[in-house]
């Protein structure tokens, strides 16, 4: 992929009124898909799993062969293939703007996924920054941890679990949990809580705790890396590999000294990491149109995103860069039109300006909006 010229990003910005559209990004996995983001026309065989959409991500995945890796989101509509990743390392300041490139670098430091499991995603963790920073040998390529979030979908079917164990109940330790283990799955999943995937709710999932994601639809908002540890031995009713389990690790004995027992537990109380939309600013909807905090940044802290319904016009201001993705409606962007499905970055300079989302349609324009914290 050839390195990107600062004129033809900025020229692209231009053209774009501030905007960037980004090409669609299925990943590949080892575990089934349910075929709710129309990726079947993507494989070639039936073995062949794309349980997931990575939106505005400069991460690429970390897949064992023969499953590619792909991840990188692609600029849309440029006569040579161009990577976000290699847009914002070509020009920085005017994508990212002077405070979150002061900060952060030529990056974007979070990363979205819609997840389509098929079946539940298996028990695993992920390292904390610290952790990564750490052990750089185990962490080829990687600079941060993972923390996530998770917003469950509403209207798609949920699939046949829609249940997400997170954390750890109250004293369960290290050998308890490694036992447990050994033994399966099931034993692993009593000593785990477990909340049932409401739609249009969520939670927040700190790195360094067991969790197991169910099979709603579920739109995740994370760290940008793609760094795991998986508890179980088995996905999809076949054995996994070691290059699977733990990457990076020799053995799982010896990665499960990734877990934090105290923030586990804690999260294990659920109540205070459920997420539920909450207005901007605490204003109600007014014209059938509203902004509302889904990923609140004084919680998850890393990262941050909103909901936008619109039935009419809306002035969208944000005092960062960002990435769109349309859920459901048609409308347009600063002028450009929009449907379910586009996602788009937008500069530092366009969101501080303030962008304009007028609904086209007869149904109401959904749109999500994502941010880093600084």
């Amino acid at each position: 992929m050839a390195k990107a010229r600062k004129a033809d990003v900025l020229d692209l910005l231009s053209r774009g009124d501030g905007l960037l559209k980004l090409a669609p990004t299925f990943v590949h996995r080892f575990y089934p898909d349910l075929d709710r983001l129309g990726q079947r026309k993507l494989k070639r065989s039936p073995r062949q799993f794309i349980p997931e959409r990575w939106i505005g991500s400069s991460v690429e995945a970390v897949n064992p062969p023969p499953i590619p890796s792909g991840g990188l989101s692609m600029v849309a509509g440029t006569k040579e293939p161009l990577a976000l990743r290699n847009a914002i390392r070509a020009a920085p300041a005017e994508l990212l703007g002077d405070r979150v490139a002061a900060a952060h670098g030529p990056e974007l430091r979070v990363l979205v996924k819609i997840l389509d499991p098929g079946e539940p995603i298996v028990f695993h963790l992920h390292a904390t920054d610290e952790q990564v920073r750490k052990m750089p040998r185990n962490f080829r390529g990687h600079r941060f941890g993972k923390d996530e979030a998770y917003y469950f979908l509403d209207g798609p079917p949920k699939g046949p679990m829609p249940y997400t164990h997170v954390g750890l109940y109250p004293g369960v330790t290290r050998r308890e949990l490694v036992e447990a283990v050994r033994k399966g799955r099931d034993h692993a999943l009593e000593l785990s809580p477990v909340i049932y995937q409401e739609y249009e709710t969520g939670f927040f999932a700190p790195a360094g705790i067991p969790h197991r994601p169910g099979t709603a639809l579920t739109l995740e908002i994370q760290q940008p890396s793609d760094v795991y540890t998986l508890l179980e031995t088995h996905s999809g009713g076949k054995p996994m590999s070691p290059a699977q389990i733990h990457p990076g690790f020799k053995s799982l004995d010896e990665a499960f000294g990734l877990i934090d027992l105290t923030v586990s537990e804690q999260v294990g109380r659920l109540e205070q990491n459920r997420l539920v939309p909450t207005p901007v600013d605490g204003q109600l909807a007014r014209g059938g149109n509203e902004i509302a905090w889904v990923f609140p940044p004084e919680i998850c802290r890393k990262f941050a995103g909103k909901r936008l319904r619109v039935s009419s016009r809306v002035s969208y201001i944000e005092a960062s860069p960002l990435v769109l993705w349309v859920w459901r409606g048609r409308g347009t962007i600063n002028g450009r039109a929009c449907r379910a499905g586009d996602e788009f970055f937008v500069s530092a300079v366009a969101a501080s300006g303030g962008i304009e989302v007028i609904n086209g349609g007869d149904e109401r324009l959904e749109l999500f909006a994502f941010m880093p914290v600084v």
